[in-house]
């Protein structure tokens, strides 16, 4: 394309592309959309490409094929870890196996009942002794 100088334009890159491959501009918009929204989330960064792949239709060099490959590298959320304990058979539980317990079990089953302040944890009534 010539302006009116007498110099070439170009047109724009999106405009080529809206031409050529009409939903790539949109599959790149919402890409990124995603993308930022990952990194925010994660504070990690990620990455969005895209790749044109030009080849000739026929040997006379007047058409062409484009095909376009995009790929995104979403940041991934950090997972915490679980503690857990190697129980016997190798089975993986929630309790040191190796610890001893704090109560009996017929201890807390036979504890008396108590009106505790949930907020501050204070005992309301003692149990009649």
């Amino acid at each position: 394309m010539v302006d009116m100088k007498g110099s070439e334009t170009r047109d724009s890159f999106a405009a080529v592309l809206a031409t050529i491959r009409p939903k790539t501009d949109i599959e790149l918009a919402d890409g990124l959309t995603k993308l930022i929204e990952a990194v925010k989330t994660t504070g990690k960064p990620g990455s969005l490409s895209v790749r044109f792949d030009v080849k000739l239709v026929d040997g006379g060099g007047t058409a062409v094929i484009v095909n376009d490959r995009i790929a995104m590298k979403l940041p991934e959320k950090n997972r915490e870890g679980s503690i857990a304990y190697i129980g016997e058979g190798n089975k993986l539980q929630r309790t040191d196996p190796t610890a001893m317990p704090l109560f009996a079990e017929e201890d807390i089953r036979t504890a008396p009942d108590y009106t505790v302040n949930p907020a501050t944890g204070e005992i309301k009534e003692a149990p009649s002794a």
